[in-house]
């Protein structure tokens, strides 16, 4: 890990568009960026450690990361993919002394430290930001909940079209995702193994809603993925 200069003020910043700090007043901005500091890394790479004590939280600049946690029998559950403006470890500075899973990067990333410390000064002087993280809080709570849901509910193949679906609305030309993590990766993010997967993903081709080159997905049929993300058609014949 490489510390950059902190040179790019928080009003400036192309993430803060996705992030909390999009409705946040200037001043609070420019209180924040004499306080942060940029940390780079390579492709994985480790923010943060399970059980490792807790200094602050990051915001992601840019780049990709995925957060997870490893059973004691040794199988791994992804919790979340983390791209421009998304918080880490926010949860875990506010509610514990250590964080309760780890974060590595699946590209080269740039994130931003904030020590606990500048944000309980943040969380003192401005209304606006207790307001914005209140909102961000009840987003992920609501966004834990329908986790949640999905894993206990829906099958694999459902899961799966909501994770591509999700993939999509983050490409920057939504019909073709342009994959930057491991198939193994993908099963823990679904909460299946590598193999069943590799399946779904093959039985999704044969449908003729997708197409698959190496690590890229093409979407061809989106409406009856969306439909498959939201009840359940597995079995309906293919066409």
């Amino acid at each position: 890990m490489s510390i950059s200069a902190n040179n790019i003020k928080c009003i400036n910043c192309t993430s803060r568009q996705y992030s909390i700090f999009k409705n946040v007043d200037s001043e609070t901005l420019n209180s924040l960026s004499k306080k942060k500091v940029i940390n780079s890394y390579s492709k994985k790479e480790i923010l943060f450690q399970k059980d490792e004590k807790v200094t602050g939280f990051y915001c992601i600049k840019e780049g990709l990361v995925r957060t997870s946690r490893d059973s004691k029998q040794g199988k791994e559950q992804t919790f979340d993919l983390a791209t421009e403006g998304k918080w880490l470890g926010f949860r875990d500075m506010i509610s514990s002394e250590t964080y309760s899973h780890q974060a590595s990067t699946l590209e080269e990333t740039n994130a931003c430290f904030i020590s606990k410390e500048s944000y309980e000064a943040l969380l003192k002087d401005s209304y606006t930001f207790q307001r914005e993280v209140t909102i961000y809080l009840a987003k992920e709570w609501k966004k834990s909940e329908e986790r949640v849901f999905s894993l206990g509910i829906k099958q694999t193949h459902e899961r799966l079209a909501e994770l591509l679906l999700a993939f999509s609305s983050y490409s920057e030309t939504e019909d073709l995702i342009e994959l930057k993590l491991t198939r193994e990766v993908m099963a823990s993010c679904i909460g299946t193994n590598t193999e069943t997967l590799i399946r779904a993903l093959a039985d999704f081709k044969d449908r003729n809603w997708i197409g698959i080159e190496k690590n890229k997905i093409l979407i061809l049929n989106k409406k009856s993925l969306t439909e498959l993300s939201e009840k359940n058609l597995i079995n309906k014949p293919l066409n």
